[in-house]
């Protein structure tokens, strides 16, 4: 594992619980302990152990809880891949 993401790791508590701004298209890696990612309206109970990730798939409302002193990594979005399906993208030329 490269050891830069290391140094941008946060650490949550057991019990601990963090809100997650703008989280659609942004990431959450486990790196240790056990997390639990709640996002509105989502009925789904996610749960990461270490070497777990999770693409958030909400742009609202998601919660990052530590069921044991956990660290995690929190990604940004990365550049949509293109496809030939893509009607918004066109060869050639890059659009914003």
């Amino acid at each position: 594992m490269n050891s830069d993401f290391l140094t941008g790791a946060s650490s949550l508590a057991h019990g601990a619980v963090r809100r997650v701004a703008d989280p659609l298209g942004r990431r959450v890696e486990c790196l240790s302990g056990v997390i639990w990612v709640t996002q509105d309206g989502d009925l789904r109970d996610i749960i990461l152990e270490p070497g777990d990730g999770f693409a958030f798939d909400r742009s609202e409302g998601v919660l990052i809880s530590a069921l044991k002193d956990s660290r995690y990594l929190l990604l940004e979005a990365t550049h949509r891949a293109v496809t030939a399906r893509d009607p918004s993208v066109h060869r050639g030329s890059a659009r914003a």
